[in-house]
């Protein structure tokens, strides 16, 4: 695993580890079924906090957009209001697509 959670990673260690389980099994080979359900179950591991970590990241976009369209209105800035938007939708779509 690398240092920061990977989707790609986490999504390859469940396969390789679904593959690994079911050999095992198929084979009769009780040592082996279990390191693979281990390997998919740190991919697992990995999956959720690759997500968790896109979450905070959509989240900390919705927060600066709050404030960069709140500054836009209170300068009267349009360029701002939009941008704002903009990096709260970008953060809506983050976090919807990490659920």
């Amino acid at each position: 695993m690398s240092a920061e959670p990977s989707k790609t990673n986490a999504y390859s260690e469940i396969a390789m580890g679904a593959v690994k389980e079911n050999v095992g099994w198929a084979v009769g080979n009780k040592q082996m079924e279990a390191e693979g359900l281990a390997r998919k179950e740190k991919g697992n591991a990995e999956l959720e906090a690759a997500k968790a970590e896109q979450r905070a990241i959509g989240t900390k976009d919705q927060v600066k957009g709050n404030i960069k369209e709140a500054a836009g209105n209170v300068l009267g800035n349009e360029q701002w209001q939009a941008e704002g938007k903009a990096d709260q939708l970008k953060g809506d779509a983050r976090k919807a697509a990490n659920q």
